[in-house]
């Protein structure tokens, strides 16, 4: 604290400024960080199981005879809980397969010319330490 009264005021005003904009800076990344909503990593082992669970739940919970599965992952987002929550938007794509075939992970798309494009929004649930996982909520809408 001595050395401090020994220096000019406007070096020591630099000083004060430097550490509090290095306080500032601090406290609002981790402010975005912990618990914020971040872009997650589609490749990853979560964002996948996540993105299949949703899947599954789609096409257990709509009528159509046909397996639907994601033509594309329009965005996906992930925000640390006690878990994790997965946003996810993806475009859905009816295959040529039927449900009630048995493997169904490589089904052709339908590509029909007047088939719709449906788009999802998925909100899932993931605890991986319990192996729980749910879809909290979704909706769809077709173009």
């Amino acid at each position: 604290f001595a050395n401090l009264l020994h220096q000019s005021p406007e070096l020591l005003l630099l000083q004060v400024c430097a550490t509090t904009s290095s306080i500032s800076e601090l406290s609002s990344t981790s402010q975005e960080i912990v618990g914020g909503l971040e872009d997650a990593d589609i490749h990853e082992e979560g964002v996948r199981q996540a993105i299949d669970y949703s899947v599954g739940v789609y096409n257990q919970e709509n009528n159509d005879l046909y397996y639907s599965r994601v033509r594309r992952v329009l965005h996906a987002r992930q925000q640390v809980v006690a878990g994790m929550n997965y946003y996810l938007d993806v475009e859905m794509g009816q295959t040529t397969c039927t449900k009630t075939q048995s493997d169904l992970s490589e089904c052709p798309f339908d590509e029909s010319q007047d088939q719709q494009r449906t788009f999802c929004s998925f909100q899932v649930y993931s605890v991986p330490w319990l192996h729980q996982i749910s879809v909290t909520e979704y909706s769809c809408h077709n173009e």
